[in-house]
């Protein structure tokens, strides 16, 4: 298990901070995952649900502890933004640069890929919607410093947190498989997921069943 700052939990609640490590163990022990992917994913979710209190400052401290780097944090930040909304991705940019005492024009200019992709799916037949998707999704996947497999993951756990269970969590699995990620890893990282919502992430799992199926690749 990864070794996760709890210190802040004790004080509050010795009782909490026993149940929180026992969750960790459950979900910091998913083999599929790497922490830093882990610690990623606890940040897209806290951004996703509004959670920039103690459990963001927390996150943003143990991503730190793990080396992930402050270019990175706000990186997962905007590529969450057109998933979890714009409003909710700059609340969020404000409360990083508090946590990490950072002040105006202190983090360097964002590396983004020229030719990226733009990664989105859409059954409406409107079609400025249509092209407000695809820009704002290439804009997304185009940060550098999250790889492939990251972007599909976080992809993913904003569809999880959002319960955008349909044609939008199907693709972003889909983005996961062509990345190399195996199913089981894919499974993992929605276990993951539970320490969030735990019936949330049950709905997506009974969801990637069917996915994975159709991907020839299911149980």
């Amino acid at each position: 298990m990864a070794d996760l700052p709890s210190a802040q939990l004790r004080d509050l609640d010795p009782a909490f901070e026993r149940i929180a490590l026992g969750t960790g163990e459950f979900t910091y022990g998913l083999p599929g995952l790497s922490v830093r992917e882990k610690l990623l994913l606890c940040l897209a979710n806290d951004v996703c649900r509004g959670h920039l209190g103690l459990a963001f400052r927390m996150h943003v401290t143990a991503a730190r502890q793990y080396d992930v780097t402050v270019e990175t944090l706000y990186a997962v930040v905007r590529f969450i933004a057109p998933y979890a909304g714009y409003p909710a991705a700059a609340d969020a940019l404000e409360r990083l640069a508090e946590v990490l005492g950072q002040g105006p024009n202190q983090v360097r200019p964002a590396a983004l890929s020229s030719d990226a992709e733009p990664n989105y799916v859409t059954e409406t037949a409107d079609e400025w919607f249509e092209r407000y998707l695809r820009s704002r999704t290439a804009d997304a996947w185009a940060e550098t410093l999250l790889s492939r497999r990251e972007r599909a993951f976080l992809a993913i756990a904003a569809d999880v947190a959002n319960q955008t269970l349909g044609q939008s969590l199907r693709s972003h699995v889909f983005s996961a498989l062509d990345a190399g990620v195996g199913p089981e890893a894919v499974r993992d990282m929605v276990r993951f997921l539970s320490e969030f919502a735990a019936f949330k992430a049950e709905a997506a799992l009974r969801r990637l069943d069917e996915i994975l199926a159709d991907a020839g690749s299911g149980p």
